[in-house]
């Protein structure tokens, strides 16, 4: 099956307030599925498909909720700031928005999308900056790359959505022609999560450390 296993991130259950849904299957189980549903990775919502069928099951309280393409709670958070709807922010700026930290002392609350990071948008009023995101290993802290920065304000993403996308893909692009692959867990993350010209990341690096301890 594709998408992700496993608690889906920033889906608050409407009900109990819990971080802990999985995707809902619906439909004749097959082999693969039932094991997922023996290890909680997936919920099985019946062989018979309702018109409306819900997309995610809490594990807390039972709750069988959502539909695919709803807002994380950070995503309506975002949405919320801007004061537009998540639609709005989709058709300019995309999807995957997570927020980055506690708000700034100059009261700026900033998320991130793209993993690795590749585009931030810090909101403060009306107004919206999109900046180049540097993320700090096993810290969270947001750095930003200052001539990346852009400045928009909200009717900028409701009447001009395509000035404002064209301005975040130019940020992502650039970010990631910066990205670097680890030789030891091959995947791929960002240049400040590696030691000067070392090619094994943090991660890897910590855990080599672990082994040798």
């Amino acid at each position: 099956m594709s998408g992700r296993l496993g608690v889906q991130l920033g889906r608050i259950c409407p009900e109990c307030g819990r971080e802990d849904s999985v995707p809902l299957i619906w439909g004749l189980p097959g082999f693969e599925t039932m094991q997922l549903a023996e290890r909680g990775l997936v919920a099985l919502g019946g062989c018979m498909v309702p018109g409306e069928s819900p997309v995610l099951s809490c594990r807390g309280c039972g709750l069988e909720w959502g539909r695919d393409g709803d807002p994380t709670a950070d995503e309506q958070a975002l949405s919320d700031l801007l004061g537009v709807r998540f639609a709005d922010v989709v058709r300019a700026l995309g999807s995957g928005w997570r927020r980055e930290g506690s708000p700034a002392e100059d009261g700026v609350e900033w998320f991130v999308s793209g993993e690795p990071a590749q585009v931030a948008i810090g909101v403060t009023g009306p107004w919206f900056v999109l900046a180049r995101p540097l993320t700090r290993w096993y810290e969270d802290r947001l750095d930003l790359h200052i001539a990346d920065r852009q400045q928009f304000g909200r009717e900028d993403l409701l009447h001009c959505p395509e000035m404002v996308a064209m301005a975040a893909d130019e940020i992502a692009s650039r970010r990631r022609r910066s990205f670097r692959w680890c030789r030891s867990c091959r995947r791929v993350h960002p240049p400040e999560w590696f030691v000067g010209t070392e090619r094994v990341c943090q991660d890897c690096e910590a855990q080599f450390e672990h082994f040798d301890a």
